[in-house]
């Protein structure tokens, strides 16, 4: 007789006999008892306890100690292909993490444990930088290798750790660092590079409650197809700015006061270059919305 459990090391759902002490996974290969596929028995291995504990921690530290330029390869035709090996070179990482939090009396403990090894390596490794631009460009590859791989690799895992450990790195990342680092998936970011559309601009006519065909991005999508477009310095500007509004306008999206800033952007910045391109001074509205750009970009990339 047969009777529906989950492997504890994967967590797929398996048909489990009732004659047998142990089995194989089909999906992983583990070898695992029967009771506890069927949450009937929660038994400890200590020593493998001890090894999964210490190589989560361990690898959590060499992740902060080993981040370089994290901002480097992500572009539309870089990242997905970057991800996929983050996830796979940390996966016994996340397995391990998994592992102890399933057997831990304390699964809460364990998330901090996890997050105070993550802090305290990101604090250490700041304290080495003399300079104050030294020190800030690293806090900000800090907070992109963070934000663009390391949260969403963990909430791709299937786990019960990914969620609370994600939560709890987030919020005491921002509360310590005073950033607003946000709790994206994979999807979410890779799907922002094959959008074509005007982030900002969509963002701010959204907030202002104009749609998706109003006049404003009716004009500067056509700007943008049939003036930046056409020249080899056009395009290389357009796809920089692919590559980070989708970033800008999930920032600006978690603030409280969003819709304020967007009334600001359209006021500012939006309108004039709308009346710009109206006047055919089509290179003013290019260095007037590249001011726009370079603002938000420090303000919530910086």
């Amino acid at each position: 007789m047969f009777r529906e459990g989950t492997c504890p090391r994967c967590h797929e759902k398996i048909q489990v006999p009732d004659d047998r002490e142990k089995i194989l996974c089909m999906y992983c290969g583990e070898e695992i008892l029967v009771k506890k596929a069927l949450g009937e028995e929660k038994e400890t291995d200590y020593v493998a306890y001890g090894e999964h504990y210490n190589h989560a921690l361990q690898k959590l530290q060499e992740l902060i100690g080993t981040c370089y330029k994290p901002m480097q390869d992500f572009k539309k035709n870089l990242y997905e292909g970057v991800f996929q090996n983050f996830y796979s070179s940390h996966r016994s990482m996340f397995e391990a993490m998994e592992y102890v939090y399933q057997q831990d009396g304390n699964p809460d403990a364990w998330i901090h444990k996890m997050v105070s090894c993550v802090m305290e390596a990101a604090q250490a490794d700041l304290k080495t930088f003399k300079f104050k631009g030294q020190k800030n460009q690293r806090l900000l590859d800090y907070n992109f290798l963070i934000s663009v791989y390391l949260i969403p690799a963990v909430l791709k895992y299937p786990a019960e750790v990914s969620e609370p450990f994600a939560d709890t790195l987030i919020a005491s990342w921002n509360e310590t660092f005073d950033t607003s680092i946000g709790k994206a998936r994979f999807d979410d970011i890779d799907s922002g590079f094959h959008r074509k559309l005007c982030y900002i601009t969509t963002a701010v006519c959204e907030s202002l409650g104009r749609g998706e065909d109003c006049y404003e991005l009716h004009v500067l999508k056509k700007y943008r197809d049939r003036y930046l477009e056409s020249t080899e310095e056009g395009h290389a500007l357009v796809e920089a700015y692919y590559d980070i509004a989708p970033t800008i306008v999930k920032r600006i999206d978690r603030q409280e006061d969003r819709d304020a800033v967007y009334r600001n952007l359209y006021e500012e910045y939006l309108l004039p270059c709308i009346r710009k391109i109206e006047a055919q001074d089509y290179e003013a509205c290019k260095v007037r919305y590249q001011e726009m750009v370079m603002e938000l970009k420090a303000r919530y990339i910086h």
